[in-house]
C-alpha cells in the first residue's frame, strides 16, 4: 500500500480555519469584498474570474415555471 504524502482535506481544514480567522469581525459586505481583492490578484484566478463575470453580464435568468404544473409534476391536473 502507498504511503500517503499529501493529504488535501487537511490542507483544506487549515486552509478554511485561518479564513475564518481572518474573516471573523468583519461584515458580510467587507469579507466580500476581500474575498474578490484576493481572487483578482491572483495571477491565474484574476484573470480567468473577471473573463466569467463579463461572460455571465450578457446572460439573463430564465425560468421554466409558467404554471402549477411545474411544481408537482402534473400535467393538467393542477
Amino acid at each position: 500500500m502507498k504511503r500517503k504524502t499529501f493529504d488535501c482535506v487537511e490542507m483544506k481544514n487549515r486552509i478554511q480555519r485561518k479564513r475564518q480567522t481572518e474573516y471573523e469581525g468583519l461584515l458580510l459586505d467587507e469579507r466580500k469584498a476581500l474575498m474578490d481583492k484576493r481572487i483578482n490578484s491572483d495571477p491565474i484566478l484574476g484573470p480567468a474570474y473577471r473573463e466569467l463575470l463579463e461572460r455571465n453580464k450578457s446572460r439573463h435568468l430564465m425560468v421554466a415555471e409558467d404554471g402549477p404544473e411545474y411544481r408537482t409534476g402534473l400535467k393538467g391536473n393542477g
